[in-house]
């Protein structure tokens, strides 16, 4: 998101600032010759901006939304590799959708992060959580779970130069 914000000013700024001259008549410029050289273009090895503790959250709690939904479980398990209750998870939806089910759910809602600890970094995450539909392929049954508020802690840990999830439990 800050990335679109950087570039959305990186191209606007110029813009704004060319209308922004005490010179009633532009003189024209003309383009520089093309050199035999050419300039090198941004690679995808540069580094982006640092994703913050909060933000990885947000999209680790996107993660399981779309691994429920689509029963893509890469993303999800790749973000939180040592998290039991996390890894456990990933099995319950694998299970499902290796069976023939499939899932419906319409998505968390996340209304507040709280810090909880700096070491290790911990997060309190309020939700709203709809109710979810899981369709057992294996036996045909349909389970609903009910949706409503949680809590959940979220401990998480820096590897290089990202973050991933050690552990999360439901607080209520």
């Amino acid at each position: 998101m800050h990335v679109r914000r950087a570039l959305a000013l990186a191209v606007s700024v110029p813009l704004l600032l060319a209308g922004c001259t005490d010179d009633p008549e532009p003189t024209p410029k003309i383009p520089d010759p093309t050199t035999s050289s050419s300039t090198p273009s941004p690679t995808e090895t540069e580094t982006p901006e640092a994703e913050n503790p909060e933000e990885f959250v947000r999209r680790w709690v996107e993660a399981g939304d779309e691994m429920q939904v689509t029963g893509e479980t890469d993303e999800y398990s790749a973000m939180a590799p040592n998290c039991k209750p996390c890894q456990g998870f990933v099995t319950s939806v694998k299970d499902v959708y290796r069976a023939g089910g499939s899932a419906e759910f319409a998505g968390t809602v996340i209304t507040d992060i709280q810090r909880y600890a700096t070491n290790p970094p911990t997060y309190d995450v309020s939700q709203s959580v709809p109710e979810t539909v899981i369709h057992h392929g294996d036996t045909g049954k349909t389970e609903r779970l009910p949706g409503g508020k949680t809590r959940i802690r979220v401990i998480l840990k820096r590897a290089s130069s990202e973050w991933l999830v050690t552990y999360f439990g439901i607080l209520s």
